[in-house]
């Protein structure tokens, strides 16, 4: 494999978890790559085209919810949203920016590189018929062979809200001399860079209900059917802008996948059950989360809390393959963590962090998340 070209100082080591980070004056000697069909400066400061995903309707919210079958009302009933949750309006998925972040990172180096990482938290509401704008720029460049790894601090603005509702860090691998990355060997990376797997201890004036189930699994699930071109079609239309290598078996047989690929996070929403299997509870406060097949992100009422307060705190997640049509997914969930906070802009709750891991039932990897959860305490 041929060598990057390199411009400045080449930073010998990335800082991880526990080491010291470079004050940002010195982040900016960092080396600049020069790589084969990357236009953007690979250099510590440079900022990136910014993707406009504008206004993410009320129509954006039901074809979402359909693509993901995520029936949580906050997505979709608006009376529950202020009846019930005390909040404005609807909510814009956590789960609908996270992808879009994909398409930001992914689209800002050509296409041509392989997110591997990407650490997402949610800070506070975004709600129906507000534009989001998505921002970033690069913070560190290195060499960790054979890939050149990139990392990237974004931001999503609301500009209803002016405000940065939704930040975090990506990690990108390209290839020094500009091939497209279908696969990736993670043999060579420093674990460090990887998603923390650690199981915390529970805090204080959390319900005993976690200390019971911390380090234990919450769920273990496989899906009863294969992975279908009518899902990924669905899914592509919902977050718009897709490349038809996740979609259409021509296009893709063209690619260099191929075939067709699912979106490097489909597997997050991939699991299916059979019809019945989930039925709807009746009460008027019920959430809708009884009925979704996922894990990671259980229903507050499992642990004897009201259903009316949840949110989506975080997302930190690991891609490791990316899983085609005709492959069955498969998923395991442990409670990794939980405490009680009062700093969040939602209002004081308990926040859960699970550990998901996703694969083939080959037992080809394909994601590990860690996913934090709320549970406001909402006023009577």
């Amino acid at each position: 494999m041929g060598e990057a070209r390199r411009r400045g100082n080449c930073q010998d080591e990335w800082p991880g978890r526990g080491q010291r980070e470079l004050p940002l004056e010195q982040e900016y000697l960092q080396m600049s790559i020069v790589i084969p069909g990357i236009e953007v400066e690979l250099l510590a400061g440079t900022e990136l085209p910014p993707l406009d995903k504008g206004l993410i309707s009320y129509k954006h919210l039901a074809r979402w919810c359909a693509a993901q079958q995520n029936w949580d009302k906050v997505h979709y009933n608006q009376d529950y949203v202020r009846n019930f949750s005390g909040d404005r309006d609807l909510h814009i998925n956590g789960a609908i920016k996270a992808q879009s972040l994909v398409q930001f990172l992914s689209s800002s180096f050509a296409n041509l590189g392989w997110v591997w990482r990407m650490d997402t938290n949610f800070l506070s509401i975004d709600f129906a018929e507000e534009h989001l704008a998505i921002h970033g720029e690069i913070e560190d460049v290195i060499e960790v062979a054979p890939y050149v790894a990139v990392r990237v601090g974004y931001r999503i603005h609301n500009s209803d809200q002016a405000a940065d509702n939704t930040k975090g860090t990506g990690i990108v691998l390209l290839d020094p001399d500009g091939r497209l990355l279908t696969e990736i060997d993670e043999s060579g990376l420093p674990n460090d860079m990887g998603v923390d797997t650690s199981i915390r201890d529970v805090g204080d004036r959390v319900p005993d209900n976690f200390h019971e189930l911390i380090g234990k699994p919450l769920d273990v699930v496989e899906s009863v059917i294969p992975v279908d071109l009518s899902r990924l079609r669905l899914m592509a239309d919902a977050v718009m802008n897709v490349s038809p290598w996740h979609y259409h078996p021509e296009k893709a047989a063209e690619s260099p996948f191929g075939g067709v690929v699912a979106m490097p996070l489909y597997p997050l929403h991939g699991l299916e059950s059979w019809p019945d299997t989930k039925p709807f509870d009746p009460d008027p406060e019920a959430l809708g989360r009884e009925g979704v097949t996922d894990v990671g992100r259980p229903n507050p009422t499992r642990f004897g809390m009201s259903p009316v307060g949840i949110l989506n705190g975080g997302n930190f997640v690991q891609i490791h393959s990316l899983v085609r049509p005709g492959e069955t997914i498969a998923a395991e969930s442990v409670l990794a963590g939980a405490v009680f906070r009062t700093d969040h802009p939602a209002g004081p709750g308990v926040f859960i962090d699970t550990l998901n891991r996703f694969r083939t039932t080959s037992g080809r990897a394909l994601i590990t998340e860690r996913q934090v959860m709320g549970y406001r305490v909402v006023k009577e």
